[in-house]
């Protein structure tokens, strides 16, 4: 099996593990509501579920972006693996701009059309990232609920 398989599976397999705990309801979850000084639209929520932490984000002006990045505890400032999936695409990547979120490179901008998951664990060297030829379908759902903290 070469690395890249190797990789593709072990971000699948956390992603699949994050995701659950990502959905979980947490009654001692810490939140924190941001605005985004780089686009006046963007909106953003973060729950910190002490381990690890949940930035659900919206932008409804540029074709329903939503994104969702789940970061591990952060080691010497970098967190021990992030996963970032984003639907449509913000030019403007605000997602950047939200405070305590590492994004690597341009990741948070999106596709236009495309729905896309990265996985990274920089220790590893793991990169994977996998994309899906249509955005998300629940997008508006997901914008009304960015505000309400979920």
């Amino acid at each position: 099996m070469n690395s890249r398989a190797i990789a593709a599976a072990v971000g699948t397999a956390a992603g699949t593990f994050l995701i659950a705990l990502a959905t979980s309801s947490v009654a001692s979850a810490d939140r924190e509501d941001v605005p985004s000084p780089a686009d006046p639209d963007f909106i953003s929520h973060t729950d910190n579920f002490g381990l690890f932490t949940d930035t659900a984000a919206a932008d409804p002006d540029d074709s329903e972006y939503v994104a969702n990045v789940i970061q591990g505890p952060s080691i010497h400032g970098t967190p021990l693996f992030t996963d970032v999936l984003t639907s449509g695409q913000d030019p403007s990547d605000a997602l950047a701009s939200v405070p305590g979120v590492v994004v690597p490179d341009d990741t948070g901008v999106g596709a236009v059309g495309d729905t896309v998951n990265t996985f990274v664990v920089p220790d590893l060297g793991i990169d994977s990232t996998f994309t899906l030829p249509f955005t998300d379908p629940l997008a508006e759902i997901f914008t009304a609920l960015v505000p309400l903290g979920f």
